[in-house]
């Protein structure tokens, strides 16, 4: 298929043109998906085969860097990672978020290649339906108690003020009519 011209999209009353894009688009995104999946695939093959973990985790960790792949659903990959690969994230520390490969794990032989490469990662966790905001002002009362909280547990340290909480006691107050 030939680039699309996005710049010519938006000068011309085009459609087909436009169409044609959405769906070039979607397809580009499925074949993302499934070549993410492909890599998941063969990093679990290559370290069941082998028996070496090393490099496992840094694979791993490279795949989701932070900067990368921003359009694709990580915390999705981050979940598959950890329940048919196994691995663990670190909970603090300079490497906090990174993943690893807890020493029981190290040999690869508890990988379910089959199973693991038919339960593909996008379809393990679908994505969260959008749910609209039923009752803003309990939304805000929510943001307020957590406030609230977080000023109680920290003090001083914490990030909350006083007049950031005064002020969402304002705009939550019901509106008096004349």
């Amino acid at each position: 298929m030939a680039a699309i011209s996005f710049t010519k999209l938006a000068s011309v009353n085009d459609e087909a043109g436009i169409t044609a894009a959405i769906k070039a688009l979607h397809t580009r995104g499925d074949t993302l998906q499934l070549d993410v999946h492909r890599l998941l695939v063969a990093i679990c093959t290559r370290w069941a085969s082998s028996g070496d973990m090393r490099p496992v985790a840094g694979h791993i960790n490279m795949l989701l860097d932070k900067d990368k792949l921003g359009g694709l659903r990580k915390n999705a990959i981050r979940e598959w990672v950890e329940v048919y690969m196994g691995l663990k994230l670190v909970e603090e520390g300079e490497n906090k978020g990174q993943f690893y490969v807890p020493k029981l794990l190290a040999n690869g032989k508890h990988l379910k290649l089959k199973e693991l490469a038919n339960n593909r990662w996008w379809e393990f966790k679908p994505e969260a339906e959008y749910k609209p905001i039923e009752d803003p002002r309990k939304l805000i009362a929510l943001l307020i108690a957590k406030m609230e909280k977080d000023v109680g547990k920290m003090g001083g340290e914490s990030k909350v003020t006083p007049e950031m909480i005064a002020g969402l006691k304002a705009l939550n107050r019901p509106a008096i009519m004349h």
